[in-house]
């Protein structure tokens, strides 16, 4: 039966790289997703603040912050996206929930174009102005037609691998946009995270969790063996949260001391606001459905 399961995802991967490569979104970066991830992210860089509102650090006490996934700028699903009504919703909130920073979890652009970029950079302007910085991971389909060149020059923090700490918590931001943190990430990754001895939320395009949880290996890390090294280091680790797009739904599974979701898309008009204490070093995650 699993033999069976896996000859009819091969088919399906394969019928839809005909029809997406038939599309325009690049034959060689459909199959490889571009450049690979080992180039992408052999370092991790530190960031100290975005391009607006306050440092990192100097987060504290309780606050909260926005996630929001796959908005897929260029493509025919991205005209349902409501800008309006997510700002709206962001500036209806009292101002003890005003969130400090939103984060994009991945698939920005539809094909890897520069003109779907820039258009998500008009949307991120608009939160920007409030003095809300946007953080941004890279998803598989800003790779396509070479979209890498385009998200590492228009997308904060222009690079896909990186770590931020407040006052009690380290957030780190992975690339997996290629299907796999590859052995140069995964072990800098392992180096940084033992050396790091506060409470930790991870933030990844693919989810971490094998295919157990969403039936097709497609939708999560591609090396089963990569996937079960990376859930035991984070539960050794001190994660508390993981949060993962890619896979268009909204899911959540246990992991040991710690909790993968995954969000619907931005198109279908789901993100979630997070409140962290950091005098606790507990999470509560809200789902918003418009």
């Amino acid at each position: 039966m699993k033999k069976f399961i896996s000859f009819l995802s091969r088919i399906f991967i394969l019928l839809t790289a005909l029809e997406l490569t038939s599309c325009g979104y690049g034959a060689f970066e459909l199959f490889n997703h571009g450049d690979f991830v080992d180039e992408r992210a052999d370092q991790m860089k530190e960031l100290y603040q975005g391009r607006v509102g306050p440092t990192f650090a100097s987060l504290s006490g309780t606050y909260t912050f926005v996630i929001f996934t796959d908005p897929h700028y260029g493509s025919k699903r991205s005209e349902n996206i409501d800008e309006d009504e997510f700002l709206e919703w962001m500036d209806g909130l009292p101002a003890d929930q005003s969130p400090k920073f939103c984060i994009c979890l991945g698939d920005i652009a539809e094909r890897g174009e520069r003109k779907e970029f820039l258009k998500y950079c008009d949307f991120v302007e608009k939160i920007e102005s409030r003095g809300i910085p946007v953080l941004n991971i890279v998803g598989n389909h800003d790779l396509f037609n070479s979209g890498w060149d385009d998200f590492s020059d228009l997308c904060f923090p222009y690079t896909s691998f990186y770590r931020f700490k407040s006052s009690a918590f380290s957030y780190y931001a992975l690339d997996t946009g290629s299907g796999s943190l590859g052995p140069k990430q995964f072990k800098k990754l392992k180096s940084a995270m033992q050396s790091d001895p506060r409470p930790k939320i991870v933030f990844t395009h693919y989810p971490i969790y094998g295919s157990g949880m969403y039936g097709l290996s497609y939708y999560c890390l591609q090396n089963e063996e990569e996937s079960t090294r990376v859930i035991t280091l984070f539960e050794k680790e001190g994660v508390t949260d993981v949060y993962a797009g890619h896979v268009h739904h909204h899911q959540s599974k246990e992991l040991g001391d710690y909790t993968e979701r995954c969000f619907d898309t931005l198109f279908n008009q789901e993100w979630a606001l997070v409140t962290v204490n950091e005098a606790t070093g507990k999470t509560s995650t809200k789902t918003i459905r418009k």
